[in-house]
């Protein structure tokens, strides 16, 4: 089956979003969106020995911010528990954290970056940084600012 442009039909300028059901749909328009970026990111993730985005959110979590628990990190990053000791499982088996027991609940464990955990996470941020720019090559830079702040208050709801 030949495309239209190979028929001679129109050709979309770049950041023009063709004619048709599933274009028009914002939903799907943004799943797609997500799925192109999260791609981009796993790419980088995996070349650093992480299995994907999830895994980098949650070793960026513990690295950066202050003490929380496992379930505090789930939450804050809308991951199900179960799925949350999994990835701190392997995280744990490939050195970048360590839990600790809290002094507060014995029964509760802190996840702490190590050193090696830190290098990663840092890595990680550089090439994401440059994986995301080129995936939002289309849109000017000025306007990288605005879309991500657009995209932040569909997340929030405001």
């Amino acid at each position: 089956m030949s495309s239209k442009k190979e028929q001679g039909g129109p050709v979309q300028p770049p950041g023009t979003v063709p004619a048709g059901a599933a274009s028009a749909d914002l939903v799907w328009l943004a799943h797609r969106a997500a799925a192109a970026l999260g791609d981009a990111f796993n790419g980088v993730a995996r070349e650093a020995g992480l299995s994907d985005l999830r895994h980098w959110l949650v070793l960026a979590l513990i690295a950066d911010g202050p003490a929380r628990t496992q379930l505090q990190i789930a939450t804050e990053l809308g991951i199900d528990k179960t799925t949350m000791v999994s990835i701190l499982d392997r995280l744990e088996r490939d050195g970048l954290i360590v839990r600790r027991l809290s002094a507060r609940d014995r029964r509760v464990r802190i996840p702490e970056a190590t050193e090696k955990g830190v290098e990663v996470k840092e890595r990680v941020a550089v090439a994401r940084e440059t994986a995301i720019s080129r995936r939002l090559a289309t849109i000017p830079a000025s306007e990288h600012a605005k879309f991500h702040a657009m995209l932040w208050s569909i997340v929030e709801g405001g």
